[in-house]
């Protein structure tokens, strides 16, 4: 009976640490929130583990129009490069991924482009704009972006799968046992 236990007990450990090692974003340039003030070329996305081929990076303007872009996958980096840089505003980058333990991921952020423009900057410098004060100014409204569940059904679907081959285990090494005395 004490080997059934033991045995178990190590089933429990080894499928306990395989089903917590998911893949995670570990860094990314432009960072969540960050305040771009210059121009922006690419975006690159680290992980902690390889991802497939096949993970996609999407990226959106204000409009929720996708900004064209070109994207590599490279062992645990990511890379999708504009064609020219992107405007100012706020962009949303939406990213799915299929990690090294096979679970497809997926989460989003935000980041804003505010560069000054080189014309008026030059002008600026040479001679004083004078402020219209009737202007009308529009005020860009964020909305946040609700995150995704962090907990993937597939890791509900492991939990379970674990404990039944557990129970089924128990049971069959205690019916071996009685069938033995």
């Amino acid at each position: 009976m004490k080997r059934v236990i033991y045995a178990t007990l190590l089933v429990l450990l080894l499928f306990s640490s395989t089903a917590s090692a998911h893949t995670s974003l570990t860094n990314s340039s432009p960072a969540d929130g960050d305040v771009i003030t210059e121009e922006i070329h690419e975006i690159v996305l680290e992980f902690n583990t390889k991802i497939e081929s096949t993970s996609t990076l999407k990226v959106f303007n204000e409009m929720n129009e996708e900004v064209v872009s070109h994207t590599e996958v490279n062992d645990h980096v990511m890379t999708s490069g504009f064609m020219e840089p992107v405007d100012n505003g706020t962009y949303t980058v939406e990213w799915k991924i299929i990690g090294a333990d096979g679970h497809p991921i997926q989460d989003t952020y935000s980041f804003m482009v505010s560069r000054e423009d080189k014309n008026l900057a030059e002008l600026e410098n040479d001679e004083e704009i004078p402020f219209a004060p009737n202007e009308n100014l529009e005020e860009k409204i964020v909305q946040p972006i609700e995150a995704p569940s962090k907990i993937a059904s597939n890791d509900v679907l492991v939990v379970i799968l674990v404990i039944l081959f557990t129970l089924a285990g128990g049971f069959i090494g205690w019916f071996i046992g009685r069938r033995q005395k």
